[in-house]
């Protein structure tokens, strides 16, 4: 630019190279078989009513881990359903009051969480009446319909409209014989398309946690449902989008076996709770803690009654094996024994590691184009320095117990055979704060 003619002032404003706030840690992506399928293939729901809005209302019991998630304070969900032609629906025929016709009634989502539902067409107390019940597996009663006219058959079909487990799938208009009929031959996806749907989160960039809920208990089936978790949470921090997939050991049975089974899953990226039905909780507050604290000894919610009791032996089994325990506390409730990814390290320490990655991709993107002078990068520098700092204060980075080491280090440089080639290498060091979960006291009797 040429200078002035006339004397004055002449002002340039360069605007600083601002980073953006990172998202907020605790993005859970969760893949499963839904009631309905979102046409952009996945949604994000942050309460319970937005998800049966997207996905219906028989997703609470096709995918119980999204509530327990939401339930215990998760910050977000992202939604992946299996394909729609995944796994098969659990169903049962019904025979016409008169004649040889059927009425088939099949479960509202795939999968065999319908399995073992009993449907009850009984007799009401009311003359002419009928009533339709339906029973979990464990007599837990889902639905009960009442006063419908025996002699109207549109009746059960409004009745059963309005279901939110079944629907009649053909047969509509036939008067139903009484009897008790039970749900049978739903059917898990297969292990490609939970693959499938796995990789339809690679594009949400926020999520920080992954689980896929597999409904057949099979060992062979979880581990390569889990396994590509892990293979998944792996490949995207390759791509500075550092995830932990989380798991559960199958239901029945004792836990030294389902480690066995399962030993193939021993990863800084992935985490196996027990017992079975509680994963979704155990994420969910995960999920809702910072990323630097801990899970230990944290309270979950909206499991007790599904809870299985573990004994102190089988807890210590789990523990040796790596897997986190969430048991019954007398005075306590409802919590996480010891939180610990399956190769034995901290969760917490993890996740603070994976948030200082995203932070250098983060401000190194901005300085892309900028470092070819030393002020360039020495301006990347101070910004890496300024965010490690905040993370410092936020306590997620501490200095050695003795204070000698900082809680962290930064080098930035470029030697004259990277920079003829565009290059700008920079060292990281952090220390993340470990949580403290043993006490060993000694006690002095003085006499």
């Amino acid at each position: 630019m040429g200078g002035r003619i006339i004397p004055g002032v002449q002002v340039s404003v360069i605007k600083e190279a601002l980073p953006r706030q990172l998202a907020p840690s605790g993005v859970l992506g969760l893949v499963g078989f839904t009631e309905r399928q979102p046409s952009s293939g996945s949604e994000r729901a942050g309460e319970w009513s937005r998800l049966v809005e997207l996905f219906g209302e028989a997703t609470a019991h096709s995918l119980p881990e999204a509530r327990q998630a939401l339930e215990n304070g998760v910050s977000e969900l992202v939604i992946v359903p299996l394909p729609e032609n995944a796994g098969a629906r659990a169903s049962t025929s019904v025979p016409a009051r008169e004649g040889d016709g059927k009425l088939r009634i099949e479960a509202r989502s795939a999968g065999p969480w319908a399995n073992g539902i009993k449907l009850r067409i009984l007799e009401s107390s009311e003359p002419g009446r009928l009533e339709v019940v339906l029973e979990g597996q464990d007599a837990e009663l889902l639905e009960r319909h009442r006063r419908l006219p025996k002699d109207d058959a549109s009746a059960l079909t409004h009745a059963l409209g309005r279901s939110r487990v079944v629907r009649i799938r053909s047969g509509e208009g036939l008067p139903p014989a009484l009897g008790d009929y039970v749900l049978a031959e739903g059917e898990d996806a297969s292990a490609d398309e939970y693959r499938e749907a796995l990789g339809r989160l690679a594009d949400e960039s926020d999520v920080d946690m992954v689980l896929a809920a597999p409904q057949d208990v099979s060992p062979d089936h979880r581990l390569a449902i889990y396994s590509a978790v892990e293979a998944h949470c792996a490949a995207m921090s390759r791509d500075c989008k550092g995830r932990i997939g989380f798991g559960q050991i199958p239901p029945g049975g004792r836990p030294a076996d389902h480690i066995t089974a399962l030993s193939g899953l021993q990863s800084e990226r992935f985490v196996l709770v027990a017992p079975h039905g509680v994963v979704g909780a155990v994420a969910g507050m995960i999920g809702s803690l910072g990323y630097a604290q801990s899970p230990t000894f944290k309270p979950v919610a909206g499991v007790a009654r599904r809870l299985s009791r573990l004994r102190l032996e089988e807890q210590r089994t789990l523990l040796r094996g790596n897997v986190v325990p969430v048991v019954n506390e007398r005075g306590r409730g409802v919590l996480v024994l010891h939180g610990r990814t399956t190769d034995g390290d901290q969760i917490n320490v993890r996740r603070i590691a994976d948030r200082a990655v995203r932070t250098m991709k983060m401000i190194g993107d901005l300085f892309i184009g900028r470092m070819n002078n030393s002020d360039g990068r020495e301006a990347l520098k101070q910004k890496l320095i300024e965010a490690l700092t905040q993370m410092e204060k936020d306590g997620a980075l501490v200095p050695s117990t003795d204070g000698e080491d900082p809680a962290f280090k930064v080098e930035v440089h470029s030697s004259q055979a990277d920079f003829a080639q565009g290059i700008v290498r920079v060292n990281m060091a952090v220390r993340p704060v470990r949580a403290i979960d043993f006490i060993y006291a000694t006690i002095l009797v003085q006499v």
